[in-house]
């Protein structure tokens, strides 16, 4: 499974990315994590850096609002 998180580098999506890298949730055991975050006022990589090097994580600077860089990221999650 793949998952794509937006806005995963705030202060509630990184706890969300960090719970589902450490297993927290059964389910998600195996998922890959796509984060997709803009970096502006609310977003900090640095709320990721305990899963960093986790095989699972991927990090894309990107906009949601950015119709061309979703439809390359949607069909692979």
């Amino acid at each position: 499974m793949k998952l794509l998180i937006t806005g995963g580098c705030g202060f509630i999506g990184s706890n969300f990315v960090r719970r589902l890298l450490t297993d927290a949730y059964e389910p998600f055991a195996d998922a890959q994590v796509t984060v997709l975050d803009a970096l502006t006022y609310a977003g900090n990589e640095a709320n990721l850096e305990p899963v960093a090097d986790s095989p699972r994580y991927q990090f894309v600077k990107g906009d949601i609002c950015d119709t061309e860089l979703l439809c390359d990221l949607m069909p692979q999650h």
